[in-house]
């Protein structure tokens, strides 16, 4: 698997479009696509799948017997609601075909619902423009901040006066953002993506040799609007990912290079 640090935002992640995306945030203890189902997925309780495409679901039923076989009780898988009843019909074909019942948690979640990982951490689903019906998701974290008209108190003061008035602000802060498979309108149309201190973002094309209306027509964005809106991405890192699987690394890394500026090759990443 690749890795990816970025100040407290750890991702472990396989990625290459049409193949295989899985997405694992070790410390959150959540993930994003299922992919084939890596070993390393296994441990991690929390799931939340963009859309039904074999390269991002096909292990879906191989999780959940996998944490039975480790004893680890269901996990939760979230899904799209559209596509909540043909998984749950799936996996139980897998029990019977394995003669093997295990316990599966599949539950549908609709853009705009929020599922609460921790007291403070949430994620929240956002419509994604694919060829099938299919979600981002954002995750964020609710943050105590003291209001700018009493940076200058001391402690013993802020102690004394919180007990009579308000202080403090309730921020939600997006910490992490993944497009899933979408056109860039999944960017112009949602805040959350754009302020997110990291985002991975969705790349599968590069060149000419599959320009804009190809990737638009397939559900998919381009590295040219990427780079026709890159003023839009308010993002501290941007993690290009789903490139097709025609670019090798070079490639991928002599592309980037020449398209985009020294300033934005710090923001724009892809990893290796």
């Amino acid at each position: 698997m690749k890795n990816f640090e970025y100040k407290s935002i750890k991702v472990m992640f396989k990625s290459t479009g049409g193949i295989e995306s899985c997405y694992i945030l070790p410390d959150l203890k959540i993930a994003f696509d299922v992919g084939r189902c890596p070993v390393e997925l296994v441990d991690i309780p929390s799931v939340f799948v963009s859309h039904g495409h074999l390269d991002h679901a096909s292990g879906i039923a191989y999780y959940f017997s996998q944490r039975s076989l480790k004893n680890l009780g269901p996990g939760v898988m979230y899904v799209p609601h559209k596509i909540l009843k043909p998984l749950k019909k799936i996996t139980q074909l897998w029990q019977q075909i394995e003669e093997f019942d295990y316990k599966s948690n599949l539950t549908g979640l609709q853009p705009g619902d929020n599922v609460e990982i921790s007291k403070d951490l949430n994620v929240v689903p956002i419509s994604a423009i694919h060829r099938v019906n299919a979600h981002g998701y954002v995750v964020v974290k609710t943050v105590t901040k003291l209001k700018t008209e009493f940076l200058n108190l001391s402690g013993k003061e802020i102690a004394h006066r919180r007990q009579i008035e308000n202080l403090f602000n309730i921020v939600k802060q997006p910490l992490f953002a993944y497009s899933g498979d979408s056109t860039i309108e999944i960017i112009k149309n949602n805040e959350l993506m754009r302020k997110a201190t990291v985002l991975f973002m969705e790349c599968t094309y590069i060149d000419d040799k599959r320009d804009v209306e190809r990737a638009r027509k397939w559900g998919h964005t381009h590295l040219d609007e990427i780079i026709e809106n890159a003023d839009l991405f308010e993002n501290e890192k941007v993690v290009l990912v789903h490139l097709s699987r025609r670019y090798s690394p070079y490639y991928i890394r002599s592309v980037l290079q020449k398209r985009f500026s020294a300033k934005l090759q710090e923001k724009f990443i892809y990893v290796e």
